[in-house]
């Protein structure tokens, strides 16, 4: 059995739904009088659904003090015998674009409250193991909103033979993985340019989360969606397949992203001159 997934006409559609479902729950914590913690992937994919939520807010603010974004990894530089993140100035600093997302969000909502620079979390490459342990005292993550590598299925800076019960960690990356950087960060160069490690949250960090929100878009992204909808289950070679030992996930595609599932194929063939 394949994973529940939409398809919307346009990345904007898509982005637009999101958004609204994430104000949903905004609001829900708000009435609940509870944080809503929200996982983060940095880079191009969910900077449409950002702005799609931005605009929203800006139509109709409210409070967002009680919002924690977690991002999922970042770069890890080497720092003697062990390893510190980029500076926040750095073009490739995942820092960097969780701190642009709660400017934007902040602003949308003025003069309410926004998400301040304290309430954006990040995992320290000098100490890992310790954001597992701040997520949970926390109450767990609510939604975690996950990208999919469009060349080798990588989720954070999971490589391909990650093991199901990881947790966040340092981690050397695969050159299929920096390659897709290339895309996310185009500022770099070259391939030589791109970091060799990273620090990332493992598997088992994003399938503790209560919901698994997975977004692609992009023809560029079209095999690795076909590639995951077909798997059936857990492999370690295509670590986004993680998604299939979830209890409550869901994949969000367009239509340029599920171009080759059958259904896109069936739908093809059905709206053809006859």
């Amino acid at each position: 059995m394949t994973l529940p997934h939409s398809i919307s006409s346009t990345v904007d559609e898509l982005s637009a739904t999101l958004a609204a479902q994430l104000i949903e729950s905004i609001d829900s914590a708000a009435t609940e009088g509870r944080l809503l913690i929200v996982g983060i992937p940095a880079g191009r994919t969910l900077t449409p659904v950002i702005d799609a939520l931005a605009a929203q807010l800006r139509e109709t603010p409210r409070d967002l003090g009680h919002v924690r974004l977690v991002l999922m990894d970042d770069y890890a530089i080497p720092d003697g015998d062990g390893w510190t993140a980029p500076p926040v100035t750095a073009h490739y600093s995942c820092r960097q674009y969780g701190e642009q997302v709660i400017a934007k969000l902040s602003d949308a909502v003025k003069p309410l409250t926004g998400i301040g620079v304290a309430h954006l979390w990040s995992p320290d490459p000098a100490d890992p193991e310790a954001y597992d342990g701040r997520i949970a005292d926390a109450g767990g993550i609510d939604i975690f909103y996950v990208a999919v590598g469009s060349s080798d299925g990588h989720v954070a800076f999971n490589p391909p033979g990650s093991a199901l019960d990881s947790r966040t960690r340092i981690i050397p990356l695969a050159d299929s993985t920096r390659l897709d950087n290339l895309g996310t960060f185009p500022e770099f160069d070259s391939l030589d340019d791109v970091p060799t490690h990273g620090v990332s949250v493992g598997l088992a960090t994003l399938s503790d989360a209560r919901r698994v929100e997975i977004v692609v878009h992009g023809a560029g992204k079209a095999s690795s969606t076909a590639r995951l909808l077909a798997a059936e289950g857990f492999h370690p070679e295509f670590p986004a397949t993680f998604a299939y030992e979830h209890g409550n996930v869901h994949v969000n595609l367009d239509r340029d992203a599920a171009s080759l599932l059958p259904e896109a194929a069936a739908d093809a063939t059905a709206s053809a001159p006859q």
